[in-house]
């Protein structure tokens, strides 16, 4: 699955999350204060774990970044190589 995708289905995943909690709470029996503070901590649960999963897909990206710019200094080491053995058989 491409990185879009699961982005949006990370949000798509998290705002369905925070409806079902919200209605949820709404047709519960409790009072006006009561449904405010449940509301406001189950907002703060959410944004917790919204934080936790984009640290984890950045490190997750930062990981694959630096392994494709390892693999692409080792790639530029080949093509010098090759770009050596080229003008040496050339100047033979």
């Amino acid at each position: 699955m491409s990185e879009h995708k699961c982005g949006d289905v990370l949000k798509a995943l998290l705002i369905g999350s925070l409806v079902g909690v919200v209605v949820g709470l709404l047709f519960a029996p409790k009072s006006g204060k009561e449904l405010r503070e449940d509301i406001s901590e189950k907002a703060k649960d959410l944004a917790d774990k919204a934080k936790d999963e984009y640290e984890g897909a950045f490190e997750k990206s930062k990981k694959g970044f630096e392994s494709v710019i390892s693999r692409l200094k080792d790639l530029e080491l080949k093509a010098a190589k090759k770009a050596e053995e080229i003008e040496k058989k050339i100047a033979d």
